[in-house]
């Protein structure tokens, strides 16, 4: 018997996402889309006659090929055409000028700024309007007697919009890349004569209802004195509205391994559907209730997600739901796995980008852990007695989720929360009651007395929640940091946990004998970065906020050169402490000697037998690599060739680049962050009419150079 028959949504699952996949490392196959429109159409229509003219079974794998290369091509073409870029009126194409942008997202009110997210719809070109796309992150200075803005506003604004350039430190958050994951190419600053509402009809009116209702949600809850940490907690839990929460909290939540609850997940919109099953539970009785019922629940639980800002977490619980709730109002029982098959297609047709998205991945694998292991896990203690069974199943659930996301969350997150299992024992069980608390607290607000009670009790929980969880985060060991591993470890890892639990269930030595090959090539990955970081030399001069800050490292030490105004200026630490020891984590360095560029000792008695640095003046050498650092302007009379290999711009100096080249003959320039964003510009431009390699790291990121 074909083990895939059951599972017939998975088959087709999986070329339609090859096809997405593909897109994103190949891009464009040709200028000219047409063709593959029409060979698109022409599979479609073989798809549909094959199985009228072959009728033979033995011929069946030609109509499954060809649904095959439908579903390949097919995902490919949504994913091309969904990507900002391939637009004909991308706004990166002509993005100066008179443009017309919807709010894509609600707002976030800040000192004199408004910080938006726009969707480009029209520009104003030759005295009338024509269609513009593209999606941008916008500044908008605050103007008088704008009272407050809405999603789906309309907004008539002049400016010219910039490409967002990746400006991040190694092994740091990617902010650009973030965007450009969520189709947000550009960004624009505007101030308040520049831009203004404009009356026509708003876009998107149901999900501006949607955010309306969320914002009178939270106006409830503002309303009782749920305020502070709690207020912040209880928006995100119940509505998703995470624009309060501290680093703090973020902090307490992540390291105890709870951050889901943070984002309304397939667990919050659970919740929901049982309270919803619960109150239009009367409609049972009749077919035609049963069908209301299941309408009902469609649009509650998607109006739902739309208040809470169609995360992928929630558009994957959506999903999920709606199709046994279709199912089960036609007295039909679909396989979980092809549920799980079919939100996927649903969701990555209307947003292919989604794929890229750690959240969407994080969700779906999950969910596949849990149905996958959670009754081998469970199986292997067995009681009748009703506390340690509870306690038990919310063990081997988070067991369950937390193989399957290993792997992926080692490789984004780079850490590991050692006491999951006893966090999820607490917060399972009370963010569920925290949820309910909530509800009744939403849904009674206009009963004073009884809201006001219910609120009390809501933020005593959540109070007792985040007690628990900081006291978690902090005991010994409570979390594992600084973990790096590879694209291809994390694939090795995967590979070594499915193919180890397929030699468990299926008792097939092959697999065990997979399971090992891999444990094998992942040892000789981690052996071979090993031997790499002895051999290899690094430099690293970071993007640190206006600060210089300079790294030089050998084998698993380095030295870290840093400016302030005094040695024990804070400047080196918080963001500036984080990014070295990113880098520092996953480049295997243990060891490092930080070291103030304005100070007078001679920095080789502190580099001594240590890292091979030397500084003298304004000149640095390292692993043989001449490095001038130029603060202040070349003196005119200055006839002397002085040959580098680099040279690094630093404190903002009055310099052309012309008069560098001639002085130093760089190999290549470097722009630290100490500089004007206005000068950094202008001197990039003249680093591309002297044809001299010019690096700014405010623009560009952090200069990495190995030796």
């Amino acid at each position: 018997m074909n083990s895939w028959r059951p599972f017939p949504l998975i088959r087709l699952a999986i070329p339609f996402v090859s096809g997405i996949i593909a897109e994103g490392y190949i891009g464009a196959v040709t200028d000219k889309t047409w063709w593959f429109d029409a060979l698109l159409v022409f599979l479609f229509l073989v798809m549909l006659i094959l199985p009228v003219v072959m009728r033979s079974y033995r011929f069946r794998w030609i109509t499954g090929l060809v649904v095959n290369c439908f579903l390949l091509m097919a995902g490919y073409e949504i994913a091309y055409n969904q990507r900002p870029e391939n637009d004909p009126d991308f706004l990166g194409k002509s993005p100066d000028g008179l443009f017309i942008a919807t709010l894509a997202e609600p707002p976030v009110t800040h000192t004199s700024w408004i910080k938006v997210i726009l969707e480009v719809r029209f520009r104003h070109e030759n005295g009338k309007w024509v269609r513009s796309s593209g999606n941008a992150v916008g500044y908008l200075k605050f103007k008088p007697g704008v009272q407050s803005l809405y999603y789906g506003d309309p907004l008539l604004l002049r400016a010219g919009f910039s490409e967002i350039s990746d400006n991040s430190n190694p092994d740091s958050f990617n902010y650009s890349r973030y965007l450009k994951n969520k189709g947000i190419s550009h960004r624009v600053f505007a101030e308040s004569y520049s831009w203004r509402v404009i009356g026509i009809k708003p876009w998107g009116v149901v999900r501006k209802l949607a955010f309306q209702v969320r914002d009178r949600l939270l106006n409830i809850l503002r309303e009782n004195h749920v305020e502070g940490r709690e207020f912040a907690v209880a928006a995100a839990l119940l509505l998703g509205y995470v624009d309060e929460l501290d680093a703090d909290l973020r902090n307490d939540y992540a390291a105890a391994g709870a951050m889901h609850i943070l984002s309304v997940s397939g667990m919050h919109v659970g919740i929901i559907y049982i309270f919803l099953e619960f109150l239009l539970g009367f409609l049972n009785k009749s077919k035609p209730g049963r069908l209301i019922k299941a309408l009902l629940l469609l649009i509650l639980i998607w109006f739902y997600a739309m208040i809470t800002g169609l995360s992928p977490c929630v558009l994957r619980a959506a999903a999920m739901l709606s199709l046994p709730i279709l199912g089960k109002s036609l007295k039909r029982s679909p396989n979980i796995f092809n549920i799980i098959a079919a939100s996927v297609v649903l969701i990555l047709a209307m947003d292919p980008l989604l794929i890229l998205d750690v959240g969407f991945q994080l969700s779906y694998l999950a969910v596949t852990g849990i149905v996958v292991l959670f009754k081998p896990i469970y199986d292997m203690y067995v009681t009748s007695i009703w506390f340690p069974d509870k306690i038990w199943s919310i063990v081997a659930v988070s067991i369950a989720a937390q193989i399957a996301t290993l792997p992926i969350s080692l490789f984004a997150f780079h850490q590991f929360p050692n006491y999951f299992i006893l966090t999820n024992i607490f917060v399972v069980p009370l963010s569920s009651i925290i949820i309910y608390s909530g509800i009744l607290v939403l849904v009674v607000g206009g009963i004073p007395a009884v809201c006001l009670l219910g609120a009390k009790v809501l933020i005593f929980l959540i109070w007792l929640l985040n007690s628990i969880l900081h006291f978690i985060e902090q005991l010994p060991y409570s979390t594992i940091r600084g973990v790096y591993i590879s694209a291809p470890e994390m694939i090795l890892l995967y590979v070594i946990i499915v193919s180890f639990f397929l030699f468990l269930t299926r008792r097939k030595i092959t697999f065990l004998n997979l399971s090992l090959i891999a444990v094998i090539v992942l040892f000789m990955n981690v052996l071979n970065f090993q031997v790499q970081r002895l051999r290899s030399s690094r430099m690293t001069i970071f993007n640190a906020n206006r600060e210089a800050l300079y790294m030089f490292s050998s084998q698993d030490k380095a030295i870290v050169l840093y400016t302030g105004t005094t040695r024990n200026s804070p400047v080196f630490k918080g963001r500036n402490h984080d990014m070295v020891n990113a880098v520092m984590c996953a480049n295997g360095i243990q060891y490092r000697r930080d070291y103030w560029l304005q100070s007078q000792d001679r920095p080789y008695e502190i580099a001594k037998s240590y890292v091979p640095v030397m500084k003298s003046g304004n000149y640095i050498q390292f692993s043989g690599c001449r490095i001038a650092l130029l603060s202040s302007s070349i003196p005119r009379g200055l006839k002397k060739s002085l040959e580098v290999d680099l040279v690094i711009i630093t404190g903002n100096p009055k310099i052309i680049i012309d008069d560098v080249v001639k002085t130093y003959h760089p190999g290549h320039i470097i722009i630290d962050a100490t500089n004007s964003r206005f000068k950094t510009r202008k001197w990039l431009r003249e680093a591309d009419g002297s044809g001299v390699v010019c690096h700014a790291v405010t623009e560009h990121g952090a200069f990495q150079k190995e030796f």
